[in-house]
């Protein structure tokens, strides 16, 4: 029985996600480092980049979902 193909949407949520997760580890190391709080708010505001554009593609899975009787 042939697979599949994984939900592209679910996929680029996941790569969303990864992203996020590795923005919150850069935002830590230069949050912890003195003289490094410029690189944490460019850190910061790239997370928030990503939270709306993952917002965005959270509502494309409901409205997904939705029609697929989910």
């Amino acid at each position: 029985m042939p697979r599949t193909p994984p939900d592209p949407l679910r996929a680029r949520m996941f790569e969303l996600l990864e992203q996020l997760n590795d923005r919150f580890a850069q935002l830590r190391d230069y949050g912890a480092v003195p003289g490094n709080a410029w690189l944490a708010k460019a850190e910061l505001d790239a997370i928030n980049q990503l939270a709306s554009e993952l917002d965005a593609l959270l509502e494309e899975i409901k409205q997904s979902d939705t029609e697929n009787g989910y």
